[in-house]
């Protein structure tokens, strides 16, 4: 029988995460993920998600390796590790390291609080200076390894020109390739197997065209010192690697401890962008066990279907909650969306909802669907109650119940009684929810205290309309479901005929209410959308009012402070004026800034009129051509080119049409814009400004290629420019440069 999550499909939520899981032991962590009914440690969780999901919206979320050691870590204990095992090891710590350093310098205390590895830098130098960047052992590694190696490269150069000098004398005409090979440790030749007129040696193979690998006589000798240096140069390496494995045995716990800390990490750096695609939820808790959503999905759904429907949930107040509806209507999905909420709040996972008040429950229940068992001889109906009784027995008052359809599957009289009985039993013990299409049942439970809701269907298109009404009890509507599924006219006709005569007044007086709250609700509608239009239109004329009074008093304060300078130079003019003596000299000069004062506040109808344009008048502007679309203010909206340009009335001029000739004018202004971005040793959040600055400066000048250079690094820069590249209406496509234009260090990107 399915257990509670398995109905509600909770590892399909965790799945919505693990697309963003980055790390093999982030799917581990996510793996064990399970909902603990812990009210204080669900409001710490969310504290912690906060934090860091603020730190990742300023900073930006950081993209991990895939560095997974956990088998090496094993195989440390049951002998030597290899260079490649040993820099993977490094690799790891580095990453450790690497997220240390990018989230402390930012944020030292989030770090502290809920990171805060345990680094083992020593081991991580040991492996640094042993180990290259591409998995081999360093010359350097140890004195002696570096002397033996200097020996040995010695000697092969020895080897090596002896048999130069022997190709290129008496062994040229028995050579079968002009290349020297290693062969079982020793050099040779490869020679025609008529070799000994030529040259005294003994074979070491035999080549596939039929010519020996020959090791003269001449390097006999040297070959044999360097098959001892080897051997020096292996004990020396087995000897380094064998130290560095036993490190690893040593800090084997502490690197275990930091391998499930980076698991939970890369989860939390999973859920920061599965949040991305989810409204802002406001999270309230509550020491009772109530819910209460705003416009609440259900996750999975929305994930595959974008226009989900949103429901509120109230279970606060009254914890008794009866729906009704149509069939396929949404009132199984809403039991769910409860579910999943409730599970997911105690998972710490991100819920899909506008605002969430949750109280401290220590389980959830869901008798959800038809769970007939053939192995033990259970009907639907049968194995509905069992596991009602199974959920019942464990319930407790701080228990959430989910019943579907309760009592469905036998016959209808009985099956309305049980369903009275269970719902209104489990009220008493603990909040429930509960669907049904017994109308009867929800009216009788309505008058015994429960809330009822039900979801609308739309009488004209026969189609439900998934939207919740509170405080009503809604009809099937089955056989108006039957019309919709193409089933057989008579069939449905004789269905209809049928119910109609069984009817009561009841039914008809039911029916006729349904169509008046229809009406209403339809009005109700009709009345929020005027509303909202005066309140836009309220605003707007605030926001144009706010800036007209803005702009008269950035024009006041211009006034003052040139009339004060006026007054200023008048004073000192006088000044000068006075103590020359000289009077008419002196007037004269106070009539010119008279005159200047009058000119300074001469009234705005003798400033320089601006032609009068109207929308849709062509203009030029710039020397450019274009069409007003829209004027508000002193401000137009021109198209010029397919792009909208705000700009001042006093910029443009009208375009005067001449019969006789024409003229085109051509705008020979060269744009300075750049063809190339550099964004190497940019903050991320520096870089995608001036990115996204970028790609509008290129399309209003049309251009339609540019090179963006971010370097390769630790691919951060890398991968935040090809994600918002998709996401930039200009951008046609674009795709690493070619191996001489940076290669993947930089992106070409192609404009619409």
């Amino acid at each position: 029988m399915k257990d509670t999550l398995e109905i509600l499909q909770y590892n399909k939520l965790k799945d919505l995460i693990q697309k963003h899981i980055q790390t093999e032991y982030g799917k581990e962590q996510l793996k064990k993920l399970k909902p603990i009914f812990d009210i204080e440690l669900a409001k710490s969780n969310f504290q912690m998600l906060n934090e860091f999901f603020e730190h990742f919206t300023k900073w930006g979320a950081l993209v991990l390796d895939d560095v997974f050691i956990k088998s090496i870590i094993e195989d440390s204990f049951n002998g030597m590790l290899d260079e490649k095992e040993l820099k993977s090891i490094g690799n790891f710590i580095s990453l450790l390291l690497y997220i240390k350093e990018e989230i402390e310098q930012n944020n030292p205390e989030l770090y502290e609080e809920y990171i805060n590895f345990d680094i083992p830098l020593s081991l991580l130098d040991e492996i640094n200076k042993t180990i290259d960047d591409y998995g081999f052992l360093k010359d350097s590694a140890t004195a002696h390894l570096f002397e033996i190696r200097q020996q040995k490269q010695q000697i092969s150069q020895n080897i090596t020109r002896i048999l130069k000098n022997l190709m290129h004398g008496r062994l040229r005409d028995i050579l079968l390739d002009t290349a020297i090979f290693l062969k079982r440790s020793r050099y040779t030749l490869l020679l025609k197997p008529n070799y000994k007129e030529y040259i005294s040696g003994r074979i070491i193979d035999i080549g596939k065209s039929g010519g020996f690998f020959v090791e003269p006589d001449a390097v006999f000798k040297e070959n044999s010192h360097l098959e001892d240096i080897t051997a020096q140069e292996e004990a020396e390496r087995r000897r380094i690697l064998t130290n560095l494995t036993h490190q690893v045995r040593e800090n084997a716990n502490r690197l275990r401890h930091n391998e499930k800390k980076l698991g939970v990490f890369d989860v939390i750096v999973a859920k920061y962008h599965y949040s991305k695609n989810l409204p802002e939820c406001d999270i309230e808790f509550s020491s009772d066990p109530i819910i209460k959503a705003k416009r609440a999905k259900h996750p999975i759904l929305a994930a595959i279907k974008e226009k989900t429907i949103p429901v509120d949930i109230d279970l606060s107040t009254n914890r008794k909650l009866i729906i009704t509806g149509p069939n396929t209507g949404g009132k199984t999905v809403f039991l769910k969306t409860i579910g999943l909420l409730i599970v997911g709040i105690f998972s710490a996972i991100p819920p899909n909802a506008e605002q969430l008040t949750i109280g401290s429950f220590d389980n959830v229940f869901a008798i959800i669907g038809d769970e007939q068992d053939i192995f033990e001889s259970l009907s639907g109906f049968s194995s509905k109650i069992v596991a009602f009784r199974e959920a019942f027995k464990k319930a407790t008052s701080n228990t959430m119940m989910l019943i579907d359809e309760i009592g469905s599957g036998t016959s209808p009289d009985e099956g309305e009684a049980v369903a009275y009985s269970i719902i209104k039993n489990t009220a008493k013990k603990c909040p429930v929810c509960a669907t049904t299409h017994y109308k009867k049942l929800a009216y009788i439970l309505e008058s015994e205290g429960f809330r009822v809701a039900a979801f609308e269907f739309n009488t004209k298109t026969l189609k439900p309309t998934y939207k919740l009404t509170y405080d009503r009890i809604g009809k099937s509507y089955g056989i108006e479901i039957l019309k919709t599924l193409n089933v057989d006219k008579q069939i449905t006709n004789e269905a209809h005929e049928f119910y109609s005569n069984q009817a009561s007044i009841f039914n008809k007086l039911e029916g006729q209410l349904q169509k008046t709250i229809e009406h209403y609700t339809k009005a109700k509608n009709a009345l929020a959308k005027t509303k909202e239009r005066y309140i836009n239109l309220i605003e707007n004329e605030k926001k144009e009012k706010e800036e007209l009074i803005q702009k008269l008093k950035e024009e006041q304060y211009q006034k003052q402070k040139e009339y004060e300078k006026l007054l200023e130079s008048l004073k000192n003019e006088i000044s000068q004026l006075l103590k020359t003596k000289n009077i008419s000299k002196a007037h004269k000069k106070i009539n010119q800034i008279k005159q200047q004062s009058k000119n300074l506040f001469k009234d705005e109808k003798q400033k320089q009129e601006v032609p009068l344009f109207r929308v849709g008048e062509a203009v030029l502007f710039n020397g450019l051509k274009g069409t007003i679309t829209s004027i508000k203010s002193d401000k137009a909206t021109v198209e010029i080119e397919g792009k909208l340009l705000n700009v001042k009335l006093s910029s443009l001029s009208k375009i005067e049409h001449k019969k006789e000739e024409k003229q085109i004018k051509v705008n020979t202004k060269l744009s300075d814009v750049s063809l190339e971005l550099n964004l190497i040793g940019k903050r991320r959040d520096e870089a995608y400004f001036d990115l996204v600055k970028f790609i509008d400066s290129l399309s209003l000048q049309s251009i339609k290629t540019a090179r963006i250079v971010h370097g390769i690094g630790n691919g951060i820069l890398k991968d935040m420019v090809r994600e918002t590249l998709k996401q930039l209406p200009h951008v046609k496509e674009f795709h690493p440069a070619p191996p001489h234009e940076g290669g993947d260090g930089a992106t070409i990107v192609e404009l619409k």
